[in-house]
């Protein structure tokens, strides 16, 4: 059994969609297919996720929705319409949409996640009808009657243990299984969703729920590349990473798979393979918990935007028990997560996401900061940028990191601070955040041009 999952440039148009038909209906093991919402038709489209959510917006303001949702109808109607659908699979979703509106709600949150499911729901329905029409035996299932439940967060919610034995039955159904991702429920009967780009996540659990033999993610690339194609003109690309390259990779800016979606597989050992849905017949990139391969010590370099340090100073740091404990307490009861913590002896530094903090949480966590600890200075540092070099066939090798100061150093990039786990797989290196992309360029060049 395989499991498969398509994005949203797969449901786009009509035209993608038959090719998804194609590509599900030509192998037999391609039995459970995972669907997201309709993606970009072209460069300057706008997603379907992006437009319900305008349109919860809209509502929740007292705004005029009706253009909005009519536009989100339109989108639907015209791939249905190029499929030979006929009238009533729209007329079925633009009730589904417009229940979804009248419904009472407790919550913002709790309204924004069941609009926004909509588009992966929808989307499911319609794929469903359309193999149907072509003489298929294929079926809807709704995430809350295969038993996925998810944890009460919304929009970032996380699978609860209990789904993975519900969603076993799944094997015995007949025929050809299309299931909405992103969204599962929450014990109290509620939509949930998982953060953007969640269908990769539900994929994933599925695999690992039914013990599939690979999970098949679709998308509009032939495989994984070491460095994002944007920036570097036919980058090399990677015809085997594990797991963990792969996990601190889409962490890093990869945008292939969410950085949440090698968990559940992970642990029951089902590999994935990253496919174009545009050339279906390439290989792709397996995802394997070991590989082989290890000629090159770099496998990809990744790097993203959007962060600041949280420096402390305090003489004698080191020799204070539970400091650094102390500091993540203050996060933790501010509900901020971190993402790396390098450090001296007398100074620590907290790499954060700018998007977990505003002005009030800033000197809020300072004035704790200075006064339950006692510290000699604490400060913020903005435009940060992260690049991670990543690489099973770093572990023991010597000169990477000299190499990549060496590369960097070349380019004018200056090394803001390095950190590196125990496990040697990837080394972070923190620059500015307009020296990103010049540094990625740098570190391919040294180890692959």
């Amino acid at each position: 059994m395989k499991v498969c999952k398509f994005g949203g440039t797969s449901m786009a148009n009509a035209e993608q969609v038959k090719k998804v038909c194609s590509i599900v209906t030509n192998d037999p093991e391609r039995r459970i297919v995972v669907v997201s919402a309709p993606g970009k038709r072209f460069d300057d489209d706008t997603k379907m996720t992006d437009m319900l959510i305008d349109c919860a917006n809209k509502y929740l303001q007292n705004e005029d929705y009706e253009t909005v949702l009519n536009n989100i109808v339109s989108r639907y109607s015209e791939i249905a319409g190029d499929l030979e659908l006929g009238d009533q699979i729209i007329m079925d979703i633009e009730n589904n949409l417009r229940t979804r509106i009248s419904l009472p709600f407790g919550s913002n949150e709790k309204f924004m996640d069941r609009m926004k499911a909509a588009g992966e729901d929808n989307a499911a329905r319609l794929f469903a009808y359309y193999l149907k029409s072509q003489g298929f035996n294929a079926q809807y299932l709704n995430p809350r009657d295969a038993g996925l439940f998810l944890s009460d967060e919304y929009g970032n919610a996380r699978v609860l243990p209990q789904s993975f034995k519900n969603l076993r039955k799944i094997k015995n159904m007949k025929g050809i299984i299309i299931f909405p991702g992103f969204f599962g429920y929450s014990l109290s009967g509620e939509v949930v969703t998982f953060p953007r780009g969640g269908s990769d996540i539900t994929g994933s659990i599925l695999a690992a729920a039914l013990e599939a033999d690979v999970y098949e993610n679709f998308t509009d690339v032939d495989s994984v590349f070491v460095a994002n194609p944007k920036l570097i003109k036919d980058p090399k690309p990677i015809p085997t990473l594990t797991y963990r390259e792969m996990r601190e990779l889409s962490y890093a800016g990869f945008s292939i798979l969410h950085q949440e979606t090698l968990e559940p597989v992970f642990k029951r050992g089902v590999p994935v393979n990253i496919k174009n849905t545009n050339n279906p017949d390439a290989p792709g990139t397996m995802i394997t918990p070991t590989r082989n391969n290890l000629l090159s010590p770099v496998a990809g370099i990744a790097g993203d935007k959007g962060f600041c340090s949280l420096n402390i100073n305090k003489y004698m740091m080191n020799r204070e028990v539970g400091f650094g404990r102390k500091v993540l307490q203050i996060l933790e009861e501010e509900c901020i997560p971190f993402e790396h913590m390098p450090s001296g002896i007398d100074d620590i530094s907290i790499i954060l996401r700018k998007s977990e903090l505003d002005d009030e949480k800033k000197s809020r966590i300072m004035e704790r900061i200075a006064k339950e600890l006692n510290v000699d200075s604490v400060s913020f540092e903005y435009d940060l940028g992260l690049v991670m070099v990543v690489g099973e066939g770093m572990k023991r090798t010597v000169g990477i990191t000299h190499r990549i100061a060496k590369a960097l150093a070349r380019n004018d990039v200056n090394i803001r601070m390095i950190n590196q786990g125990s496990s040697e797989v990837s080394t972070m290196f923190g620059v500015s955040e307009d020296d990103v992309d010049k540094a990625i360029v740098s570190i391919y060049d040294e180890f692959f041009r």
